[in-house]
Order: structure tokens, then sequence, then C-alpha cells
């Protein structure tokens, strides 16, 4: 079986995929006791401006999900056929 540079690459793709999704998950489950906790709104715990104790957190959470977004963007790129290189 022949893999080919992209297919490593791939691989490295969706290794970092699933460990920000890891890492995004233990972000929620801190975020979500923490909200419970202090019986805040949704919409305001989650604001890092209303929020500033946890702002870290859910700015982290976010650029997290944008990760995700660009590293999935890149394995639907593999599986169109095009190169996705070594980065990321």
């Amino acid at each position: 079986m022949d893999i080919s540079e992209d297919d490593i690459a791939l691989i490295r793709v969706m290794k970092h995929y699933f460990e920000t999704k890891a890492e995004v998950g233990a972000l929620k489950v801190q975020l979500e006791t923490a909200r419970r906790a202090a019986g805040a709104e949704v919409a305001v715990f989650y604001d890092p401006r209303c929020n500033l104790e946890h702002a870290e957190a859910i700015v982290r959470q976010e650029q997290l999900k944008r990760d995700m977004l660009r590293l999935m963007n890149r394995a639907e790129a593999w599986g169109r056929g095009e190169t996705i290189g070594s980065s990321g």
C-alpha cells in the first residue's frame, strides 16, 4: 500500500482535529459547570465582555472551534484530491 505525503498530512490534520475537539470538550464541561454554579444565563455567561472571570476560557474555546473548522476544511480538501500540505 502506497502512502503519499498528503495521506500523512491528512493523518496529522485529523490527529490535531481530535486533540482540539477534546480540548473544546474539556473547556465546555469546565465552563458549563461554572455557569450552572453561578446560576447565570447562557448569553450573559458566554459573553467574555460580561464575564471577565472566565473570558480567557471563553475566547480560547471560540479560537479552538475556528481551528476545528480550518482543520476540517483541510481534510475536505484532501477528499477532493487537493494537496493539503504538512502545516497545522
